[in-house]
């Protein structure tokens, strides 16, 4: 490639192409009057055409063609008998195929660096096009980075601002309503944050799992309170993950909040695996009071579950709870 680069170059200097000429003409006719004597009769033209066919491939059309003309009038004055610019039927004849073949060979070298020329072109265009289109696509990149990241400082000022806005109210329900809001918004900021964080790994569910359930432990659990997780590489599209995660930490805080009244330790186990081949099966359990009598998670009506169950209808899935006789279990099913 370096090699053809230093080729077309050389193509576009008139000082290149036809010093190159004249250096392989020189050569040539040089290197013919040495070898005259110990060559036989009838070879005027032996090392005349390697010259022209050399030059027309490295220095081009019309240094090549002068080349083939200096040739045959060398070969004509100094090697074709009788000397000088005279001429009979064979050497006549002789220097008519010389002629020809370097006619011949000139034109098939040429039509041979045109079609190089246009493949370089043509490699160098998608080469362009290709750095273009790559360019684009890291812009977008960072633009698209720069959009999460306003969106999730976006969602932490308004997390930030209904905490702050709690200190006015003095309904006790109002300034908890606000105070799940700001810490809703809050996970959520989180997720967004984490999601797009260049840093994460694409399709890490497992990971990002536990990185959130982390969270969720830090803002809320009392110090008696474990928590494990036990996720499999899931790979999870965004507007899976989001979702999912959501229902994951809204299912962990309720099990935090309602498990353990009265206690001061508890386990609450988190997995999330691949069943049936495409289909994300999500569990958080407790080992806590249980589900109270007469429990039915299609109808109850605190906030955090009616957001579990929007969640799952956006992920086109299946919620369900269970009471295990030790705890409680939450399972989310929903394809991949």
């Amino acid at each position: 490639m370096a090699l053809l680069l230093a080729i077309e170059t050389g193509r576009r200097s008139p000082f290149f192409a036809y010093g190159f000429a004249l250096l392989s003409f020189g050569l040539a006719l040089g290197v013919r009057w040495t070898t005259d004597a110990a060559l036989p009769p009838g070879f005027p033209f032996l090392t005349f055409f390697p010259a022209v066919i050399l030059t027309t491939f490295f220095a081009g059309l019309w240094p090549g063609i002068l080349v083939a003309v200096l040739s045959a009038l060398a070969a004509w004055y100094f090697f074709i008998p009788p000397d000088g610019f005279r001429l009979d039927g064979p050497s006549a004849l002789a220097l008519g195929f010389f002629i020809l073949i370097v006619v011949i060979d000139i034109a098939i070298i040429h039509v041979m660096n045109i079609a190089l020329s246009r493949v370089r072109l043509e490699r160098a265009r998608a080469k362009k096009a290709e750095q273009e289109a790559s360019d684009l696509a890291a812009h977008r990149a960072v633009l698209f980075a720069e959009l999460q990241h306003r969106v999730s400082n976006n969602i932490q000022i308004v997390s930030a601002l209904l905490a702050l806005q709690k200190a006015d109210v003095t309904d006790e329900k109002a300034r908890r309503a606000l105070t799940d809001a700001a810490a809703r918004l809050a996970t959520i900021g989180k997720i967004q944050r984490r999601l797009h964080d260049p840093e994460n790994s694409h399709g890490n569910f497992a990971g990002f799992l536990t990185e959130l359930v982390e969270d969720v432990v830090r803002a809320g659990a009392p110090a008696g309170i474990e928590v494990a997780v036990d996720a499999a590489p899931l790979p999870l599209p965004s507007e899976k993950i989001i979702p999912a995660a959501l229902v994951v930490a809204e299912l962990v805080s309720n099990s935090l909040e309602h498990a353990f009244v009265g206690r001061q330790k508890g386990l609450i186990r988190v997995a999330a695996w691949l069943a049936d081949g495409n289909r994300v099966e999500l569990s958080v359990t407790d080992d806590g009071k249980g589900l109270p009598p007469g429990f039915d998670a299609a109808t109850v009506s605190s906030l955090g579950l009616r957001l579990v169950r929007l969640l799952t209808q956006q992920l086109g899935g299946d919620f369900q709870m269970t009471d295990t006789g030790t705890g409680a279990q939450a399972r989310l099913l929903f394809s991949v």
